[in-house]
């Protein structure tokens, strides 16, 4: 570590202790204390810019990961960028889904309301 450290006491289920021991090992976390810390890291790296806003975990798939990183590579766009361009693609062909069905029952509407007969109408 390249600071100063704190010890801090923690108490944890058995199931939870069990799963940090299952972390170890990987991604060159090599003993409990490493896995809290990244844990940690993650938690607050992963908290939202400004209040009020909200933060999303997404899993990436292998392929996937990879995808992202040539990406990154070429065109410098991070993850995060990219889900949320993603999100507001998504957003964005949510909301024209429902302009076009509003205007749909708009004109279906209209279309009743010409060809029913007026109250004018006698036979």
């Amino acid at each position: 570590m390249s600071s100063q450290s704190t010890l801090v006491s923690i108490r944890l289920d058995a199931d939870t202790l069990q799963g940090l021991d299952m972390l170890i090992g990987a991604n060159g976390l090599s003993n409990r204390s490493d896995v809290i810390r990244l844990a940690i890291q993650q938690l607050l790296n992963g908290q939202a810019k400004l209040p009020g806003m909200k933060s999303v975990r997404i899993p990436l798939g292998r392929q996937m990961e990879l995808q992202l990183a040539s990406l990154y590579e070429l065109f410098g766009v991070t993850h995060e960028q990219a889900a949320s361009e993603g999100l507001q693609l998504y957003i964005d062909k949510k909301v024209e889904q429902l302009d076009l069905q509003d205007k749909l029952n708009d004109a279906v509407a209209k279309s009743i309301a010409d060809t029913q007969p007026s109250k004018e109408y006698h036979e």
